[in-house]
């Protein structure tokens, strides 16, 4: 449940984020700023997870499970934001959903990958 609801509180600070200031950086035609959210996700999904495992103890095996439980909240949640594209976020252009969609997508693979532990082999 802790999962759940650490997922949903990430959903919903994303959300705001993009809502007070997405304007600034989900501009159609801006290459660079489009890649730079893209490539800023890395590490802030990455602070918003390992730390998380680490600190609620969770082990290689059970990863899998608690980073699915932390995507699905967000992913069920922006159903809606999508389908309200413009009354939840009335600061971006219509022309930013394709963009907003793709970086969601992006970031949710991010949150699933976390949960895979990577094993060395030490032979």
């Amino acid at each position: 449940m802790l999962n759940i609801a650490w997922g949903f509180l990430l959903w919903m600070s994303a959300t705001i984020l993009f809502r007070l200031f997405g304007q600034i950086f989900l501009i159609p035609g801006q290459v660079f700023l489009v890649l730079s959210i893209f490539i800023l996700a890395i590490p802030l999904i990455t602070i918003a997870t390992y730390p998380y495992y680490y600190v609620r103890k969770i082990s290689g095996s059970e990863r899998i499970i608690a980073a699915v439980q932390i995507a699905l909240p967000g992913m069920i949640m922006d159903i809606l934001s999508i389908i309200y594209f413009a009354k939840v976020f009335p600061n971006l252009a219509n022309d930013s959903l394709p963009i907003f969609a793709s970086w969601l997508l992006w970031a949710y693979s991010l949150i699933l990958l976390t949960g895979f532990s990577i094993k060395y082999n030490n032979k």
